[in-house]
């Protein structure tokens, strides 16, 4: 009798199987390490899973038929997010139905009709990167792929051409970054072609969706090269990356797509039935050697967040008459890129520029570095932007407030939102925001909507105004008044005269420019950038040279001031402190003014409608 070995209990096949769970192990354990040290807060996960939940549909009632033999078809899968029933014992295993598997069934297992979140990514250079930093860039992609945001890749090299060479280039790198995603965990992925088209126009389109639908709602990763068939031409028509995403971008737009299934030769009445495949396109990340959008004005020289409504034109200006040569021609095109895609999306999706070698961060190259010398562990900027939809640090938030490593990583990156515009009254490039200006700006300007600008400070103060009180105070004293997007956020801002002998109203140099109402609605309140937008303007465009603010002691938001002021004052015999922008202002000849910002500080009354007057 001829025996059959078991080769399950082979040494060889259980060393590979051993081999193969404690390369699962090592996997799990550095895709954790990234997910924590992105450090997320509460409210940050909270909203990352409110994002990608889906909304819950009423499910109808079993009932009993007639027919014990009626089969019943598999239920729809359940989002990843929200488990549900998952660990319950559910009426239909009680009943023991009858499942019945035909190819209508098949369709919906693979293409299944939650929503499907996706990023977009413009990847550069990979023929010339490392091996290290494409490894470490697959493994990123792939955790993205986990965290159930879809990545789909398209590839560009510098020195385009349109020669045959260029091409095979491109496959070549698609190959190479393929095998690296295959290596770096379950998700896997494919190069996609044929995916792109050119209209008559000849304008680039997406050829055939599921080529891209098809991977992505797999949990493959399609790497789409810049490449598009033109029948005119009867050939293959070499694209730019930043046109290929555009086509990509506007067809995902599309979001729920009412799309035809693929027929079935057994059965052409459901195949022609129509199915809804809803699609979120979240994110457009460029990966790009040249990083971060650079700034001249700013202190640290570099974009951190980029509101597009309100410095789009101001960006390409600075772009255009910097001598950063190819580098701010490559910016140029990736902002206008950046801005013709969010144009299509809804304004909850962003943007992200980094480099290479922050997107390739893993916790395997950060402990290698950690064992070398005593920094903390960086966050990978995808990572940390998908978690939270926000800048690896806070746009408002001075340099000079993060440790050296922590800023050179977060430098890196550019976070970029559609954003909301921005008012400023007066405009300061027409009227400077001096004490000597005249006239005054008043509330009940008409330009101003008054109701909506109360309702929100009553509503990001979670207190009544005393509306006739407050106009009576401030309106000969206004400043100027920032208004962010729809009334989501803003700032009031007041010239004070110190309540110091021999100092009158007409004396402008003494004048105290005073933060007096700063607020975002709660619905904008740790989202979006507002506050950041609003502070950036009055300390950057109104009151460069410095503004004063006073807050509660126990106010949970001086945090948040501490870490943007360039001083503290806890004034005496009083619940308030005292912050201020001003550069040098302990300085011996800047004492005086230091005593006029305590001075309002210190007297100027509430006028809320709950009569609280000193402690506000």
């Amino acid at each position: 009798m001829t025996h059959v070995k078991d080769d399950k209990n082979t040494p060889s096949h259980q060393g590979g199987w051993f081999a193969q769970r404690e390369k699962q192990r090592l996997a799990n354990k550095e895709f954790f390490t990234n997910l924590l040290s992105s450090a997320a807060t509460k409210r940050d996960a909270k909203a990352y899973i409110s994002r990608l939940k889906a909304p819950s549909k009423p499910q109808p009632p079993l009932t009993p038929t007639a027919s014990p033999a009626t089969p019943l078809r598999a239920s729809k899968p359940q989002t990843q997010v929200n488990l549900g029933d998952l660990f319950t014992r559910g009426r239909a295993v009680e009943a023991s139905p009858i499942f019945t598997q035909d190819w209508n069934a098949l369709d919906q297992g693979i293409e299944e009709q939650e929503t499907l979140h996706v990023a977009l990514v413009k990847l550069n250079g990979v023929s010339a990167m490392s091996e290290s930093i494409l490894d470490g860039i697959a493994k990123t992609l792939a955790s993205l792929s986990r965290l159930s945001m879809a990545p789909c890749v398209v590839l560009e090299e510098d020195h385009q051409s349109k020669d045959k060479a260029y091409r095979e280039t491109l496959q070549m790198a698609a190959d190479r970054l393929v095998a690296a995603i295959d290596n770096a965990g379950e998700s896997g992925a494919r190069r996609v072609d044929n995916a792109l088209s050119l209209a008559a126009d000849g304008r680039p389109g997406v050829f055939m969706r599921k080529l891209l639908t098809r991977p992505l709602r797999r949990g493959r990763v399609p790497i789409v090269l810049p490449v598009a068939y033109s029948e005119q031409q009867q050939s293959a028509v070499q694209i730019t990356a930043n046109e290929a995403l555009l086509a990509l971008t506007r067809e995902l737009s599309r979001g729920a797509v009412k799309t035809r299934p693929d027929e079935h030769p057994e059965n052409q009445p459901q195949g022609l039935r129509s199915t809804w495949k809803p699609i979120s396109l979240d994110r457009i990340i460029v990966v790009d050697e040249t990083g971060c959008i650079p700034s001249p004005k700013s202190m640290d020289q570099k974009h951190v967040f980029v509101n597009l409504a309100q410095e789009y034109s101001a960006l390409q200006e600075e772009l255009r008459s910097s001598t950063g040569g190819n580098v701010s021609l490559k910016h140029a095109t990736n902002l206008k890129m950046f801005r013709d895609a969010l144009q299509l999306l809804p304004h909850s999706s962003s943007g992200l520029l980094t480099t290479p070698s922050a997107a390739a961060n893993t916790s395997k190259q950060a402990d290698a570095e950690l064992a070398g010398v005593g920094t903390r562990r960086q966050k990978n900027p995808l990572i940390h932007n998908l978690l939270t939809d926000k800048p690896a640090y806070s746009s408002s938030l001075p340099s000079g407030r993060l440790a050296h490593d922590q800023f050179s990583s977060a430098t890196t990156s550019t976070f970029v939102k559609r954003g909301m515009p921005l008012i400023l009254l007066p405009n300061p490039d027409a009227q400077t925001w001096t004490a000597a200006s005249t006239p005054r700006l008043k509330l009940t300007d008409p330009r101003i909507d008054l109701d909506r600008l109360v309702h929100l400070i009553d509503d990001s103060f979670n207190r009544t105004l005393d509306v006739e009180a407050y106009l009576n105070r401030v309106n000969d004293h206004i400043a100027g008044v920032i208004i962010a997007g729809d009334y989501e956020g803003g700032a009031i801002l007041t010239w004070e005269t110190p309540s110091l002998p021999n100092i009158s109203d007409r004396d402008t140099a003494r004048l105290v420019p005073y933060l007096d109402k700063f607020a975002v609605l709660k619905k904008s309140q740790g989202a979006g950038g507002v506050a950041d937008i609003v502070f950036n303007a009055m300390v950057r465009t109104c009151f460069p040279n410095g503004v004063c603010w006073r807050s509660r002691q126990d106010n949970p938001v001086n945090k948040w001031y501490f870490e943007r002021s360039r001083g503290t004052w806890k004034i005496p015999n009083t619940n308030w402190t005292m912050f201020w922008t001003t550069p040098d202002l302990l300085n011996g000849e800047k004492r005086k003014v230091f005593l006029d910002y305590e001075s309002v500080c210190r007297t100027v009354m509430p006028t809320w409608a709950d009569g609280k007057k000193v402690v506000d």
